[in-house]
């Protein structure tokens, strides 16, 4: 049986997917409230302070997490991608232990990436321990495992390599991958919070697993020039990472792109997880028509 969630909190609402899930939560009619990893950080430029049903938390502590869950009959939760030993696991308990205290009736799940369940992999373990935690909590939830997002192709740092005439990628130009967008997840999330699908872990990827050969002739047509696609070195992506956000963050991703170097396939479907969830997914062309792929100032 289907359910209607009358107050959905999306944590944290900062980030990349979240606006477009929040905006898909208001568009069928529910009030959607935020939270937020700590105090200072704004939502469309307003403070939160100013900002209503907005309210900051400590993901590692737990402190402020029942008061922000408050009154939500959904939590959709992002796992944040923080690789240090333990730390997602810990932040996970937490979710799950604030939400049973604010009487939440559900969590969505939404996880990095698709975990393999066979891999000793740290970042597989890793994620998979959070998982975990919330799945088997007190509260009814369910996880999403998308695969890769098409906005990554869409972020500053690669517009303008695109414009210039390069797809770059830590992937084989020849690997193909079911790339998701962010408007695919934000409706796989509004129709998880609803139906009854509790306790159940989806995959989902785009309706094609395109290579990067695939996504260089599109966005070749779509640019009016010639793209061509290019394989970052791991080490560099891995380097390149840590220091932009810190190890062991660089080596735990770099982990997933030599997982799937080593395995081609591991992520070219999802498409029928998105069917069980009842959602169409957006096609790679839909998306790059809509993209304005200008460089930032």
């Amino acid at each position: 049986m289907n359910r209607r969630a009358r107050g959905v909190r999306s944590y944290k609402i900062t980030g990349f997917q979240r606006p477009l899930i929040t905006r898909s939560v208001r568009s069928t009619g529910q009030d959607v409230g935020a939270a937020f990893r700590a105090a200072g950080w704004t939502v469309g430029g307003t403070s939160r302070t100013a900002a209503p049903a907005v309210a900051a938390a400590n993901l590692e502590t737990g402190e402020g997490l029942a008061a922000a869950f408050n009154g939500a009959d959904v939590i959709a939760f992002t796992l944040p991608q923080d690789h240090r030993p333990g730390v997602a696991l810990r932040i996970a308990a937490n979710v799950a232990a604030a939400a049973a205290t604010a009487g939440v009736g559900r969590i969505v799940l939404n996880i990095p990436s698709r975990i393999v369940e066979t891999s000793p992999l740290g970042v597989f373990r890793g994620m998979a321990a959070a998982r975990d935690a919330i799945i088997t909590g007190p509260v009814q939830s369910l996880a999403l495992q998308p695969k890769v997002y098409k906005e990554n192709l869409a972020a500053p740092w690669s517009v303008a390599g695109i414009r210039a005439g390069t797809i770059a990628y830590p992937a084989s130009e020849s690997t193909c991958i079911a790339w998701i967008s962010h408007h695919t997840l934000a409706e796989a999330v509004v129709t998880a919070a609803t139906r009854d699908v509790a306790g159940q872990t989806f995959v989902i990827g785009g309706p094609e697993a395109l290579s990067g050969t695939d996504l260089a002739e599109t966005l070749s047509t779509r640019l009016g020039h010639p793209v061509r696609s290019f394989t970052i070195p791991l080490e560099g992506f891995r380097d390149s990472l840590n220091q932009m956000i810190g190890a062991p963050a660089g080596d735990r991703i770099a982990e997933l792109y030599q997982h799937l170097a080593d395995h081609p396939t591991a992520l070219a479907g999802g498409a029928a997880g998105l069917t069980d969830l009842g959602v169409t997914p957006e096609t790679f062309a839909r998306f790059v028509a809509r993209q304005s792929w200008a460089v930032a100032a």
